[in-house]
């Protein structure tokens, strides 16, 4: 077993080998974050930790806003079209789909969803003010880091999104992210509250004269080792924590972790490294262009507006008045011809903005710029307004995968399992025994999109036999009613609460046919009833009437006459 030296060793020097691995990245990164997302632009500036002072200027090598806007655009459209707020974007399944259609698991798993969906929106809806700031991360870098950490005790969860420049990274066999360290900096105030007398003797020192000084640490996650599944501290958990104060070169404190706290989703993985590709590197050079033809007409357009003046030498534009409304006296000869002319470039704006308007198009378009706003053309009908969002919607299948698989999947199973561990969710259900055996359906608004090509061809069949239909009613008998309702429901995202339970409607549709049965046998019943009223009003005695009226019940109904529905 390792000492704290030789771990806080170890781990400060697999930081270093992995920083030295990303560097070359970290120049392009750089590059990125300087024209696409300024406020992320410290990955080669300073220490790496805190190169730069709040509220600095970091939007000096921008002239062009295009490449941002549409960056911000596709971050905000993935958070509201996957993580909503406002919507029920997943839901919990069985994975045995015969649970998923009994009355009680279903209620249950609604009942979980539906607590795992306000746990999220606990706490002034944190978790969805910072997934925000991974979105801009993937799009920007192709690598997202969000950490979901759980505070035992205080009934809490603490999401935050990690900056790429401070976390590395690496992948186990099966290309999966299995480890992070994390470099930040903290002050001495902040590292005394978190490890108390235990975070070292400068740090102690500072926190009584200099409490908001800066340290640096390094927060390492990765598989544990020597676990030992018998015990139930940190030594039994899945997940090996270590804290290091890395001025010191000390183990501040070693943890653990029942499922890993970082999720890490990257955009693709087409360069075949630990980190991702990010729609910004494909724009790039669109991007580089833009903004050198921008500065360039800024200069050009400049000149147009104010061009410089045209002189025989340089003392006859001393004293000169350029300013509006100014004289220039001298300005005409004796014979009333100028002095001086401006100079006419002969340059061609219009030319230049039209060419800056197709690199903008097509740096919108590297952020799939009208699958986000679903830009549609005027004067369509559904059909047309759904098939043109089908073929949009392809285009985000692969990304929309990854982010399920990465970010969304581990998300939901971290949370679940705190909840579990917390006793949030009332008793399972006899028949729901294993917990384990649950999926994740996603119901989000580009997930259902996605799916709503299905509810598409389904609608599609029955109306191409509904003309047939009209010739031979027989041939709908093809078609299950229950199942055909139930599938459309589901394809366009009809949420479960309005969904009646298959005994539920079997049910009622019992108790509407013995309503009907007893209205065939009201209705059966009025002749009699007036066959009696006019055999007690010719005098007879009421036995003689009931009698008879036992004999006409005996005998079989006429062929006109109703007969009750059973």
């Amino acid at each position: 077993m390792a000492v704290p030296e030789q771990r806080a060793l170890d781990l400060i020097r697999r930081q270093e080998q992995l920083a030295a691995e990303r560097m070359p990245l970290e120049q392009h990164w750089q590059e990125i974050a300087e024209l696409v997302n300024p406020m992320r632009a410290d990955f080669t500036l300073g220490n790496g930790v805190f190169p730069r002072q709040a509220g600095e200027k970091r939007l000096q090598k921008q002239y062009d806003g295009t490449a941002s806007l549409a960056a911000e655009q596709l971050a905000a459209g993935l958070w509201g079209m996957i993580t909503n707020s406002a919507n029920e974007w997943f839901s919990l399944q069985a994975q045995d789909p015969s649970l998923n259609q009994e009355f009680t698991a279903r209620r249950w798993l609604d009942n979980a969803s539906r607590r795992m969906r306000d746990a999220f929106s606990a706490h002034g809806g944190r978790f969805y003010s910072r997934v925000m700031d991974l979105y801009a991360d993937l799009v920007s870098f192709g690598t997202g880091i969000f950490y979901v950490e759980e505070a035992v005790g205080q009934n809490a969860v603490h999401y935050s999104c990690r900056p790429l420049m401070e976390c590395f990274i690496a992948e186990n066999d099966w290309g999966d992210i299995d480890t992070v360290i994390r470099k930040f900096s903290w002050t001495a105030r902040q590292a005394l509250q978190r490890w108390g007398q235990t975070c070292g003797e400068k740090i102690m020192k500072a926190a009584e004269k200099e409490p908001d000084r800066k340290f640096t640490f390094l927060h390492g996650v990765m598989p544990r080792e020597d676990i030992d599944r018998q015990r139930f501290d940190a030594k039994g958990k899945k997940w090996a924590s270590f804290y290091v104060n890395l001025e010191e070169k000390i183990l501040l404190a070693e943890g653990g972790f029942h499922e890993f706290p970082y999720m890490v989703p990257r955009w693709s993985t087409r360069s075949r490294g630990v980190y991702g590709d990010s729609p910004a590197m494909l724009a790039l050079p669109d991007v580089k262009m833009l903004n050198t033809m921008s500065k360039t007409m800024i200069v050009g357009a400049q000149k147009a507006v104010d061009p410089p003046l045209l002189a025989t030498d340089e003392n006859a534009v001393r004293g000169i008045r350029t300013s509006p409304g100014g004289i220039i006296y001298g300005g005409l000869d004796a014979n009333g011809r100028r002095l001086y002319e401006p100079l006419l470039t002969g340059g061609n704006l219009n030319l230049g903005l039209e060419i800056e308007e197709q690199r903008r198009s097509a740096i919108r378009e590297s952020f799939f710029h009208s699958l986000m706003l679903l830009v549609q053309q005027p004067n369509q009908t559904a059909t047309e307004v759904l098939v043109r969002q089908e073929e949009k919607l392809r285009l985000m299948g692969p990304h929309l995968g990854r982010l399920q698989c990465e970010f969304l999947d581990p998300l939901i199973n971290r949370q679940f399992n705190m909840m579990v561990r917390a006793g949030a969710f009332p008793p399972s259900p006899p028949v729901m025994r294993d917990l384990l055996k649950l999926r994740v359906e996603y119901v989000s608004p580009l997930a259902r999109a996605q799916k709503s090509s299905e509810g598409t061809a389904i609608l599609r069949a029955v109306e191409a036999l509904s003309p047939l239909a009209q010739l031979d009613p027989t041939i709908m008998d093809n078609i299950d009613a229950d199942a055909y309702a139930r599938a459309i429901l589901d394809a366009f995202g009809a949420p479960a609460r309005i969904l009646r339970d298959p005994q539920a409607v079997e049910e009622l549709r019992a108790s509407r046919g013995q309503q009907q049965s007893m209205q065939s046998m009201l209705a059966a019943a009025q002749p009699m009833a007036g066959a009696m009223r006019d055999l007690s009003q010719a005098g007879l005695p009421v036995k003689e009437v009931a009698d008879q009226l036992d004999q006409v019940m005996a005998e079989p109904p006429d062929q006109d006459m109703p007969m009750p529905v059973s």
